[in-house]
């Protein structure tokens, strides 16, 4: 009975030293560390926009059906008119579609555009097929990236772009 007693409070002692130097829930993260949900990709996709069309860096989005994205322009330099930005989306890494519907932009000094993109859920059934196309895609591929297009534009238009992909 002695060595069962003598066991138990080792076991103890092990289990109390154990918890002591884990981590616990409440433990404060560092100012740069942002923990994110399983799942979840941020990123910050970049394009130089040099004249009237541009193609922002691919980001992989194999597990996206959601993006929120948010391009903040900085200093702007001559006017740009009618702007858009365009998803596109890859299944092999060669042909790129349209994803959901260009989108309108304000291209001025501290302008911010943000929209969001949902892929298409089931409509009755819990499965939606979509029409055959070698230029649309109703849900996220392989990367995703965005085509900036003007109608018009000035001389240059920094943009920081930021996509919270889930």
């Amino acid at each position: 009975m002695r060595k069962f007693e003598i066991s138990l409070a080792v076991f103890a002692v092990c289990v109390f030293l154990a918890i002591s130097v884990l981590p616990h829930s409440g433990a404060s993260f560092a100012v740069n560390v942002q923990p994110r949900p399983t799942g979840v990709v941020v990123d910050t996709p970049t394009v130089t926009i040099a004249s009237a069309t541009a193609a922002t860096t691919a980001t992989p989005t194999t597990s996206a059906h959601e993006a929120q994205i948010i391009w903040t322009f900085g200093s702007v330099s001559g006017s740009y008119g009618t702007c858009t930005v365009q998803a596109q989306t890859t299944f092999d890494g060669a042909a790129w579609l349209t994803f959901g519907s260009a989108v309108s932009v304000t291209v001025t000094s501290g302008a911010v555009n943000a929209w969001t993109i949902l892929a298409q859920a089931p409509i009755s059934s819990g499965v939606t097929t979509g029409t055959v196309s070698s230029t649309a895609a109703l849900g996220f591929g392989l990367e995703s990236k965005y085509i900036f297009a003007c109608s018009t534009y000035g001389a240059s238009a920094p943009v920081s772009i930021s996509v919270i992909y889930r």
